[in-house]
């Protein structure tokens, strides 16, 4: 009782591949799939276009999360790989990076089934969203890729430009997401740190509607001086993330997103290394998203904008540990992995992007550069920016707000 860090509401079961380049160049030549069928922006209807927007998200270099038609597709395409079961949902895996930095926390799931009770840690206190009883599973299968990754079938024939993750889903219990004001927020009165989890996955305008009507409901249950944090996802139905950002923006003081998320936002590829172009885009999801500050974690740099920004220093240093120390040392890093992460230097290039920006913004801006990883060999893509959201809180305790 009395956790002062609070989480909501997603939650899901991740069927984490394990890579390899052979099944993929069978998989190519099985489904005859061609170099000029490779499109992000597909509809995915079957299994062969689970594999058709993969290689595309692969080639680009981007993340993405697709929905298709069914769940089957989903298993289908993960049964050609070896894999893990691992839990994920920002708000979850966030919940579960907090327990092993020695934090408690209490979270409100979607989902209740025998891998959540079976992997979820003691000090999380779990509100199921869903009935005891109601135990389906519905995987999220997280396809990672190292950079430099040689695929060659058909006449497709292209090299990983750097590692990524995508990730392919039809979960019945995130289409539905639940919120539950008044339970929870019988849970949350102490709470001085609150991470909202996207609702991306929602397909159908009248259940949004519904859950951020419950949300804002929810916020009342909040103490005055708690911090909200609204973490950002690549909605399936564009329209919906605005439409969230819109009603949401009065209860949120930080949208946090990736470099994926705020490139989609701005409707265009930049180099996250040029200054100008960056200050740019920042302004622009600033002004359009009517949301005090906003947050961007990338892989050279994280950078909080707007008027919280002077109180973001050591939550963007720690977002960028974890996450770090997720990537060299995958789900199970010790304490001492991330005491190791946090002496290990920044990239250079990026400290000379932070003090430019530095330079141009002044106060309006804190950024630090991202830990120089170019000698990590078997690095883990997965999860990354759940793993920053959950180092991240932390440094919004009223204690650590300096």
């Amino acid at each position: 009782m009395g956790e002062k860090i609070a989480l909501g509401f997603h939650t899901c079961v991740d069927y984490e591949l394990v890579w390899d380049t052979q099944v993929v160049e069978e998989q190519i030549r099985a489904f005859n799939i061609c170099a000029d069928e490779l499109q992000t922006d597909i509809h995915v209807d079957t299994e062969r276009a689970v594999w058709i927007a993969c290689l595309a998200h692969l080639k680009e270099g981007i993340g993405g999360e697709m929905v298709p038609d069914t769940s089957e597709a989903c298993v289908d395409f993960a049964n050609h790989f070896k894999y893990s079961i691992t839990l994920g949902g920002t708000a979850t895996r966030a919940a579960i990076i907090l327990d092993g930095l020695g934090y408690g926390s209490v979270l409100q799931t979607s989902c209740y089934n025998e891998h959540v009770k079976r992997l979820m840690p003691s000090r999380v206190r779990v509100l199921p969203g869903v009935p005891k009883d109601h135990d389906d599973i519905y995987p999220h299968v997280v396809l990672q890729c190292r950079k430099g990754v040689r695929i060659c079938a058909n006449d497709i024939d292209f090299v990983t430009p750097r590692e990524n993750r995508v990730m392919v889903s039809r979960d019945v219990d995130s289409l539905n997401i639940p919120v539950l004001p008044e339970e929870f927020g019988k849970m949350i009165t102490d709470a001085e740190v609150f991470l909202l989890g996207c609702f991306s996955e929602i397909l159908e305008s009248k259940i949004l509607e519904d859950r951020v009507a419950k949300t804002k409901k929810l916020w009342e249950s909040l103490p005055e001086h708690a911090v909200t944090v609204m973490e950002d996802g690549c909605y399936v139905k564009k329209e919906f993330r605005y439409y969230v950002h819109r009603e949401l923006a009065p209860v949120t003081d930080i949208l946090s997103m990736n470099e994926d998320e705020l490139q989609e936002y701005i409707g265009e590829r930049i180099d996250l290394l040029d200054p100008g172009a960056v200050v740019k885009a920042i302004e622009y999801v600033y002004k359009k998203s009517g949301i005090k500050t906003i947050l961007v974690h990338s892989a050279v740099w994280a950078l909080a904008y707007g008027e919280k920004a002077g109180i973001m220093y050591r939550s963007l240093e720690g977002g960028i540990t974890t996450a770090s120390t997720r990537f060299r040392k995958g789900d199970q890093f010790t304490a001492e992995d991330y005491r190791e992460t946090a002496l290990m230097p920044g990239r250079a290039d990026s400290a000379a992007f932070c003090e430019k920006l530095k330079e141009i913004l002044g106060d309006k801006i804190c950024c630090l550069p991202c830990k120089d990883l170019s000698n990590v060999k078997h690095p883990t893509v997965v999860g990354l920016g759940d793993s920053f959201a959950g180092g991240l809180l932390p440094g919004l305790l009223v204690e650590n707000r300096k």
